[in-house]
């Protein structure tokens, strides 16, 4: 999930639920103590990507009001079409899951020029752990030689796979899950139209609003739903993990295992809590080393890795009777 083509109003004003951050930020900003580098980390339907670039924003508006930038200076509006000269975003390039080492050099190089517009230069690295080793050793110098006026934020959603180098070089802000209140509001102002179960769908986003609104503005929920039927269906012998590996192949590998590690996590807390098998702990840790086999970018064979998964999962119900 990006937030890279939302609008320029949405990134104006931080989300509700970051607003002590925000005045973190401002503070720092006033008492000129902004660190040259940041790492906003958090789950990724929290806003941290949202979060980031309303700093950039703020940092690149030449008419701040209140701790906000403006959204009508020149520095606002050449910002909102992407061609602001002092702002840099790295990403991996299509058909990649890497930010390359060449990237990172070519950011590098464009950072320690002088301001084309007199002021701050902003970079945002996202996501920073799709950094390769390379990638990350030529950002070092940067972090270890720090420009003035340059602010360099790093966007992750898992902390521990960004180097040890990288994180002890940047002050880190880690942004937690508001609370359900606060994202029920936020969420209904946006889903006025829609008829959802708004509690629901935040449930089953694990709290996360962006998911939520991803859900229900897209097929997320459906597709969702039909995976964890699916799921339930192996729980009670009613469906083969042959033909629920079969049925997974339409979804993308990275969305799959995080539905099914977001639905184990809600057994395992909710439904299981007082009557959980061992077995759990360890298909749940099998998730994990699947998923991190996924981001590496290794070859795989998601249809012998699914069918491998789901026998186990159904083993794991057939022993409990």
């Amino acid at each position: 999930m990006t937030e890279g083509n939302a609008v320029l109003n949405d990134f104006l004003l931080p989300l509700p639920w970051h607003s002590e951050e925000w005045q973190s930020f401002n503070g720092l900003i006033d008492t000129q103590r902004l660190p040259h580098a940041i790492i906003v980390n958090a789950l990724e339907g929290v806003g941290a990507e949202h979060l980031a670039h309303a700093l950039a924003y703020r940092m690149l508006c030449s008419q701040v009001d209140k701790g906000v930038a403006c959204g009508q200076c020149s520095g606002c509006l050449t910002l909102k079409v992407g061609s602001h000269p002092d702002f840099y975003r790295l990403s991996p390039e299509e058909k990649s899951k890497f930010i390359r080492v060449d990237q990172i050099r070519a950011l590098c190089e464009s950072v320690v020029k002088t301001s084309q517009q007199g002021g701050w230069k902003v970079a945002i690295i996202y996501p920073a752990e799709a950094m390769n080793i390379a990638a990350s050793n030529a950002l070092l110098k940067s972090l270890e030689e720090p420009e003035p006026n340059t602010l360099i934020i790093l966007v992750s959603s898992r902390l521990s796979a960004i180097p040890m180098t990288i994180r002890s070089r940047c002050q880190i802000e880690s942004l937690g899950i508001p609370s359900a209140a606060i994202a029920e509001q936020w969420l209904s102002e946006r889903l006025e139209d829609k008829q959802v179960n708004i509690s629901e769908l935040l449930d089953m986003a694990n709290g996360q609003p962006l998911l939520a609104l991803d859900y229900a503005t897209g097929s997320g929920f459906e597709n969702r739903q039909h995976v964890e039927s699916l799921l339930d269906a192996m729980r009670n012998s009613a469906e083969t993990p042959f033909a629920a590996a079969q049925a997974c192949q339409k979804y993308t590998p990275e969305e799959l295992i995080a539905w099914m590690l977001s639905y184990v996590h809600r057994l395992m807390v909710g439904e299981l809590k007082n009557n959980l098998n061992p077995a759990l702990f360890v298909f749940f840790d099998k998730l994990i080393k699947a998923r991190e086999w996924l981001l590496s970018g290794s070859p795989l064979n998601t249809q012998l890795l699914w069918e491998e998964l789901f026998i186990e999962w159904a083993q794991i119900f057939q022993v409990k009777k």
